[in-house]
């Protein structure tokens, strides 16, 4: 309902963030093709636009294959040292998807504005034409899928 067909949860996510990173495209790839190596999905890709020569980048990744990342990271930190990238386990991912998306506007506004509404903080959010995915602490939840329940009408 209201552009939303769909919502699904995945538990045990863990955020990756490097911030302020030279916005060198090579020193990216290097990120994600070490992962690739570990075979590591890399999900919900956000990079800020570039400030100057440095941007900042983050991604999910399952909660299961932490201690393998924070092996990646730590390799990573010994290549490049001034490089200070943060983890943080123990969130959700809560996905809206709905086929009528790229026809409707203000779905994601909706979104955040119900999710506002819930006290929930947001760490990551990411789209596509037809899926909105937001990145929230464990324990926002269950009021942040309320809410988006409610706003959409959808289980």
């Amino acid at each position: 309902m209201y552009g939303v067909d769909k919502l699904t949860l995945t538990e045990d996510v863990a955020l990756v963030t490097f911030s302020k990173i030279p916005a060198n495209l090579t020193l990216i790839s290097e990120i994600f093709l070490q992962f690739g190596e570990k075979e590591i999905n890399i999900d919900m890709i956000s990079q800020a636009a570039p400030r100057g020569d440095m941007t900042s980048l983050s991604f999910s990744v399952s909660g299961e294959r932490l201690v393998e990342v924070l092996e990646l990271v730590n390799q990573f930190r010994e290549k490049h040292p001034a490089i200070k990238p943060l983890i943080a386990g123990g969130n959700v991912k809560i996905q809206l998807f709905g086929e009528q998306m790229p026809q409707m506007s203000g779905v994601a506004a909706r979104a955040i504005a119900a999710l506002a509404r819930s006290g929930c903080e947001l760490m990551l959010t990411t789209t596509s034409e037809v899926d909105i995915s937001f990145l929230v602490a464990s324990a926002h939840c269950e009021d942040a899928l309320a809410a988006l329940r409610e706003e959409f009408g959808v289980q």
